[in-house]
Formats: C-alpha cells, structure tokens, sequence
C-alpha cells in the first residue's frame, strides 16, 4: 500500500474540515431557523390572546348594554377585527362565540357553562388554523423541519355582572321606638355608600310599607334619589310584610331581564306581619320570578321566625340587627357581598 505524502494528509484534513465545518454551519442556521419560527410562534400567540380577551370583553360589554346576543357577538366580531394577529385583523364567526354563566365551582375556581341562567359570561374561541376565517399562520422556515404553518387557538371568557336591588323597608307605627327608622335610615346611606364604591353595575329601586305598600323608586342607577327617598319617610300604621314584597315585585318586575341580570330584594321589620296575606305566600311568588330574598329583622320586637322563612324561600339570607350599629353593619355586609365580581 503506498504511504500517503504529508501534503496528502494535510489535504484530507482540510477536506474533513471543511465538511465538519458545513455541518456546524447547517446545524447553526437550522437553529437560528427554528429559534426564529419558535419567537415568532410565541408572538402570534400573545396577539391570538390579546384578541380574543377584547372580543370577549367587548362583547360581554355589549350584551351587558342592550341584552341583545346578536348586538354582543356582532361588537365582539367588530372589535376582533381591529386586532392584529400575524400582520391582519382577527376574523370570527357567529359560532366562536358562546354566551352562558360563570358560577363558583366546588374547587374555588370559576366556571363557565352554556347553561344557567342569568347569562353573565362571554366566550370567544380564537383561532388560526386552516379552517378558520383568517387561515393558519405561514412559518419563516418551516419548510426546513417539514412543517410550513401554525395553527393556534385560544380562548378568553369574559364575564360581568348586572344587578337589580330592590330594597323593601318597614315604615310602620313601632319603627319610631328606640329611633328605629332613623337608624334604618343611616344603614341605607351605608348600603349605597358601598354599592357606589364598586365595579359592579347596580341599579336600585324602593318599596316600603305599613298598612298599606308604595312603590316609590324604580330602579335607578343614581342612588342618591333612594337616600332622599328614604330620608323623606314617616312611620305609621301596621305591618303589611307581604304588601311590601308584591310592592317590590312590581318594580323588580320593570326592570332588566332576568335572563342577563342577577335580582335581588332585601326586606326589612321590625315587627310581626298583622295586615295582608301571609308574607311566605308573596316571597314564594318572588322566588318563582328567579329572585333572591334577604330578610332583615331590626329590634327585639321582630318577626325572626318569619323573615328567616322568608330569606329560605327566596334561595337568601337571614339577618338580625339589635340596633343601629348592627344594622350598619348588615347593610354593608350585604352590599359587599352583591359587589363581588366574578372571574374566570
């Protein structure tokens, strides 16, 4: 075998060089390659997310609004479009959006569901894959690694509240002793003190009673009318309990839709109902319409088997307040509890 001259060898390892180096520098621009698509996937995934959250808040804005679907999803449409993904406005359709209701799960986690009512919840289901509106996304180097577009998907639920109080209060003859309706009075500037302090879109109305029931304020988002209301009010008469709640109902009942807004009464005495059908009888009937009673009972005096009856029926709560401190005490505990806004 001939013996190879050492420009041979010096050849031959030039030669295996070179091809080592080739291979590093394949190896390096496949990695520059797939470190750009792999930057690029992630930004077209964060303006996928941008996207979809503002249609879904857009649209649940919306709905929150008119109470009208087709307006929500037709605004969520809109707003999706104005959001770049890829270089071009998201595209939807009707089907990518979902309207339903987040509730609090058994894990302390929200969740969202197509069924229940009120609906309280948008969910918008953003993609660009290649059945979408917008198609899949095409990759800088994807051809190297046999895989030429991206397809992402993500979704964002957006979720609000909307909320109609009626406050049902006692203004009979026994609300004078120990000051009674002017501590109830107070209580009441506390309750819409809180609400005015919070995110959640209420409106409030008044009804109160004593041998006979007034609607006296419709649901308003300008509190201050209840609080003028309220300061206004005399004590007089018996305690029609019942009176009050249908009282309240009829306002209740001209407002919002129950299908998009959470309704609540609060009704308060100070005494035993002595005029009118039984108080069960119009809080069931209340109930029936999807609202949610709680039931306060102010002073030693206070029908507390009744109310806590009353606070059963309409899915609430039962309260006792001694005096006026307790009474502040519960308003506020009830307004911080109606402020709560869900999220998912």
């Amino acid at each position: 075998m001939p013996i190879k001259s050492k420009q041979q060898l010096k050849n031959n390892r030039k030669g295996a060089m070179l091809v080592l180096i080739c291979v590093m520098i394949f190896a390096f621009l496949s990695t520059v390659a797939l470190s750009v698509d792999i930057a690029y996937m992630h930004l077209i995934k964060s303006e996928l997310r941008s996207a979809t959250d503002a249609a879904s808040k857009a649209a649940a804005e919306t709905l929150a609004r008119t109470l009208d679907p087709a307006k929500a999803v037709a605004r969520g449409r809109e707003v999706a479009r104005l959001n770049m993904v890829a270089n071009r406005g998201l595209e939807l359709r009707d089907s990518d959006f979902e309207l339903g209701r987040s509730i609090l799960g058994p894990s302390g986690k929200f969740v969202f569901s197509t069924s229940g009512s009120p609906v309280n919840s948008v969910r918008v289901r953003g993609t660009r894959s290649n059945s979408s509106l917008g198609g899949s996304v095409n990759l800088f180097f994807g051809r190297v690694f046999n895989t030429t577009t991206f397809q992402p998907q993500e979704t964002a639920t957006a979720t609000y509240i909307e909320r109609d109080i009626v406050l049902v209060i006692d203004r009979s003859g026994s609300m004078l002793d120990f000051n009674k309706l002017v501590e109830l009075k107070k209580a009441i500037v506390v309750f819409n003190s809180v609400l005015d302090a919070s995110p959640v879109e209420e409106r409030v109305g008044l009804a109160s009673y004593s041998t006979e029931a007034t609607e006296d304020v419709d649901l308003t988002k300008d509190l201050s009318i209840i609080n003028t209301n309220v300061k206004s009010k005399r004590a007089d008469g018996f305690t029609n309990i019942s009176g009050g709640i249908d009282a309240g109902g009829r306002i209740m009942s001209r407002g919002r839709s129950k299908a998009f807004v959470e309704r609540t009464m609060i009704v308060l005495t100070d005494g035993m109902e002595n005029r009118g059908r039984r108080a069960r009888s119009a809080a069931a009937d209340q109930a029936n319409e999807g609202v949610v009673i709680h039931a306060i009972t102010f002073g030693r005096d206070a029908a507390k088997s009744t109310m806590r009856e009353v606070a059963s029926i309409g899915k609430g709560r039962y309260y006792h307040a001694e005096d006026g401190d307790e009474l502040e005490d519960v308003f506020r505990e009830i307004a911080l509890t109606l402020s709560t806004i869900l999220t998912e």
